[in-house]
């Protein structure tokens, strides 16, 4: 089980790069994250959308605001 992100993530922008056989990947913003997955926030056309990512659909996440912060955790590894 991958631990959870950073607290200062929060509320910021994050790029989740989803698992190969799923492929894509998302910019959102984190709203929270937990032993089950991440939870993101979208807006689309003004529209705000919720979504939850289970931890087993992710492969990757990285920080895209405060750089002097650790960009990216990979899933998995340490």
């Amino acid at each position: 089980m991958p631990g959870f992100l950073p607290r200062g993530w929060k509320n910021k922008r994050v790029s989740v790069l989803f698992e190969r056989e799923r492929g894509g990947s998302v910019d959102a913003t984190l709203v929270n994250d937990n032993d089950g997955g991440v939870q993101l926030e979208m807006v689309e056309e003004q529209v705000v959308r919720r979504m939850f990512v289970p931890w087993v659909a992710v492969r990757y996440v990285e920080l895209m605001e405060e750089p002097e912060e650790r960009q990216g955790v990979t899933i998995g590894q340490e």
